[in-house]
């Protein structure tokens, strides 16, 4: 799955940015799903560089063109470039907090590719976490227990399974 000109070519003649970041995706082979959730602290999850979830929660449609851009960006460096991004768990969280948009790394091809479907913005690029795996050196659900405490909400009795 890599952009290729076919994909931006295709991508470029819908009539808004978000429309047009969509095609890139379905262009690439990349799902894109609502992502319902009460947490304001997620814009989009997303699951081994083949599935976005997109926060329902975002304002309006020039922010979800944006996160989608970088989300998009994010899912085509985890399958594209190994070791650029370590999620062992298979997820990254990129959050609402925009960032300047770097001369290099993850986020510029964001930014450049958000111009190219017709945001006028200085950055697409947002701050992303790689959550913790349960028991990976921590107490059983101790992932769960850091995402969850970001989010606010404990985990609940029976979250993960007994051994």
């Amino acid at each position: 799955m890599a952009v290729s000109e076919h994909a931006i070519g295709s991508a470029l003649g819908w009539p808004t940015p978000l429309a047009c970041l969509y095609s890139l995706a379905m262009e690439t082979g990349i799902q894109i799903r609502d992502y319902w959730h009460e947490d304001s602290r997620i814009a989009a999850v997303v699951d081994d560089g083949k599935i976005i979830g997109l926060s329902t929660g975002l304002a309006d449609d020039g922010l979800r063109a944006d996160v989608l851009a970088m989300a998009l960006e994010v899912a085509v460096v985890m399958t594209n470039r190994p070791g650029a991004i370590c999620a062992p768990s298979g997820f990254v969280i990129i959050t609402p907090h925009r960032v300047p948009a770097p001369a290099s790394g993850i986020g510029r091809f964001a930014t450049l590719m958000a111009r190219a479907c017709g945001r006028d913005i200085a950055s697409a690029a947002f701050e992303y976490y790689v959550p913790g795996l349960p028991g990976a050196g921590r107490d059983r659900g101790a992932g769960h227990s850091g995402l969850a405490a970001r989010a606010g909400n404990p985990p609940t009795a029976g979250t993960y399974p007994r051994a």
